[in-house]
């Protein structure tokens, strides 16, 4: 549907009714009255509906902080724009305060809304009211006021005129203070700092009476009034240990005027600790924070007083109330400069201008990226061990291949002993033959010397020894049944040694032998037994060969230990490396360029077969010192049974 034009609609009424007015004069009876009724009906209705004007006088200039933020809330509390025209003027008392310019501002007003006379004014600050106050300087004394962005010792309501009523401000000092010492403890000085003008002495009158009930907790230092040079040099004197408290600072010591941000920066260059104001727009220019007013909300509430007066309230019925909307505001990134820990700014606070964490900004993102990372993790983990343990089981299993081939290769070593002492046997048989038969018959023949028959029974005896060698290694080698004697090793020991006497004068090696008298027999056999004296011996005289010929030596000792015989087998050559001690009873390994690698290892298993142990270690001298520890036994070897 189109909307009618209202001035198209006006008119067509004006028309009408000039046209009753003609039928009314010309009309039997019509009279003047009537004419002059319908006229004024005609002006009545062709005149539109005043916009009601509520004039707002600033203290100060529009683009102070303060007067923004106030602005904002009374716009938003009045009526719509259509029903109330707000109009703005600035007294700028901080830089015109002479008598003659508040005349001549007061006589400007008049001039300017002469022909629009305002239906209520706002009064912003303290040197607005007392202009609107004045019956010398106001220039509508009988406008309602509605006051605000004045602090509640600044005026006594009571002393207004009847037609003033508004808000006034709780400058949270006090609260501002705690709140400071709660963040930091270690505060032992409070500064407290105002302007010059004649603005700021009522609130630098008001720090000095807040900060008096602190004296006994912090040294109060007052630096009112000075020049900014001067207040600055004052500030970097003091420790650190100190909080600074601002609440207004229009004009310095020498007279030069300052806005918030500029003199924040000023102040926060030579102060030695965090800055501290009750004002919320201070926030964000240098100051940490505190308990500030809501000059917004300050605004609404002077906002919902003016409405009530333009809706035909009496000034007399709109009381005039305070702004207790306080809150605890900071500044994060000031917080961080002074390292105040999050864990004392009190619950609830406004934190400003802090950096959201990673996690605050992107929680979702974080969370399934943390998800699939602990997915991954734990999947490498898994697989690390799935690797490692196919490792330890491919070691194990080389081992045990290894194993195999040893075994293997004793095996076959087994059966080349038994080949060879089959083919040994034989040759072994005849010559043993041959020498009894030579001894018979010389025994027949006189004549022959006394030392070819002990020759003879030296052949007889040696062949006799070499094949029982033969034997019993190739039982042990085949795994058969030790059948152990009382073995007295004092004889095995001599027996071995009888054997090397002859290799160890051609290689200059001294065979130096300690037996212990009196040694408890151990349960064994002798000639096992004698075979591994006789292999460490012979392996001490090869670890020789490179050694001095007048330091050749190899001392060979027996004692009974604890229930045990202990043999040790010392040589004076290089030792053994640690690395090799464990490897040097391996079968087929050996560190000499021609040896087989299986004296030790048959030596080791003479040993364990006879309930023993065998190691080795380093020598006192420097050697290589083998340790044969065999369990002793309290039966009597068949010589001492004999001899008893």
């Amino acid at each position: 549907m189109i909307q009618d034009n209202p001035f198209r609609i006006e008119c067509a009424n004006l028309q009408s009714g000039v046209s009753m007015l003609r039928r009314s004069l010309g009309a039997p009876g019509g009279s003047l009255v009537t004419a002059v009724v319908l006229l004024a009906g005609l002006a009545s209705a062709a005149e539109p509906a005043r916009s009601r004007r509520v004039l707002a006088v600033y203290q100060s200039e529009a683009a102070r902080p303060v007067n923004v933020a106030f602005n904002a809330g009374l716009r938003a509390a009045l009526p719509s724009a259509g029903d109330v025209d707000l109009l703005a003027e600035y007294l700028d008392a901080e830089r015109f305060s002479q008598p003659i310019y508040e005349d001549r501002f007061r006589d400007w007003l008049r001039t300017k809304y002469g022909e629009i006379r305002p239906d209520a004014i706002v009064a912003v600050g303290d040197a607005a009211i007392r202009f609107l106050a004045d019956p010398a300087t106001t220039p509508w004394p009988d406008v309602p006021v509605v006051f605000g962005l004045t602090v509640e010792a600044a005026f006594d309501v009571a002393d207004l005129p009847p037609n003033f009523t508004g808000v006034t401000e709780h400058l949270a000092i006090r609260e501002t203070i705690d709140l400071a010492l709660h963040l930091l403890p270690a505060t032992r000085r409070l500064v407290l700092v105002g302007g010059a003008s004649w603005v700021d002495t009522p609130l630098s009158d008001l720090l000095r009476r807040e900060g008096a009930g602190f004296a006994s907790r912090l040294q109060v230092t007052e630096l009112f009034g000075l020049p900014m040079p001067a207040l600055q040099e004052r500030l970097r004197s003091l420790p650190g240990d100190t909080v600074v408290l601002v609440a207004s600072f229009y004009r310095d010591g020498s007279g030069r005027v300052w806005f918030g941000p500029e003199l924040l920066r000023a102040l926060a260059s030579a102060a030695p600790g965090p800055i501290f104001s009750m004002h919320a727009h201070l926030l964000g220019a240098g100051v940490i924070g505190g308990v500030v007013s809501d000059y917004e909300e300050s605004g609404r509430r002077v906002g919902r007083m003016v409405s009530r007066i333009l809706a035909g309230e009496t000034v007399a019925s709109v009381r005039p109330e305070p702004n207790a909307a306080h809150r605890i505001a900071l500044d994060g990134r000031e917080l961080d400069r002074w390292q105040i820990p999050d864990a004392r700014v009190p619950a609830g606070a406004d934190v400003r201008f802090r950096e959201p964490s990673l996690w605050s900004r992107h929680r979702w993102s974080v969370a399934i990226f943390a998800a699939v990372l602990a997915v991954q993790t734990a999947l490498i983990a898994g697989l690390l061990v799935q690797r490692r343990g196919r490792r330890h089981a491919e070691a194990n299993a080389r081992e045990n291949l290894a194993v195999v081939a040893h075994l293997n290769r004793v095996g076959a070593v087994g059966e080349l002993a038994g080949s060879l002492a089959h083919e040994l046997n034989s040759p072994l048989g005849a010559v043993l033959n041959n020498a009894q038969a030579a001894r018979r018959m010389i025994a027949r023949v006189p004549g022959y010397s006394k030392e070819v028959r002990e020759s003879l029974d030296d052949i007889v005896q040696d062949a006799r020894r070499a094949g029982e060698v033969i034997r019993r290694m190739r039982a042990v080698l085949r795994r058969e049944d030790l059948r152990p004697v009382p073995v007295d090793v004092a004889a095995v020991i001599r027996d071995a040694v009888r054997l090397v006497e002859a290799d160890a004068r051609d290689r200059d090696v001294v065979l130096a032998v300690d037996v212990e008298p009196e040694l408890p027999p151990v349960s064994g056999d002798d000639v096992q037994l004698a075979q591994v004296v006789l292999n460490l011996v012979m392996n001490g005289m090869d670890a020789l060969a490179r050694t001095p010929r007048e330091h050749r030596r190899i001392a060979i000792r027996a004692a009974a230990r604890h229930g045990q015989v202990e043999v040790i087998v010392v040589d004076s050559g290089s030792g053994i490396a640690v690395a090799e001690r464990e490897r040097v009873f391996e079968p087929f390994y050996s560190s000499k360029p021609a040896g087989l690698g299986l004296g030790l290892a048959i030596s080791r298993s003479i040993v364990e077969a006879h309930g023993g142990s065998i190691a080795v270690d380093d020598g006192p001298g420097g050697g290589a010192m083998f340790r044969v520890l065999l369990p002793a036994t309290e039966e009597r070897w068949p010589a001492q049974e004999a001899s008893a």
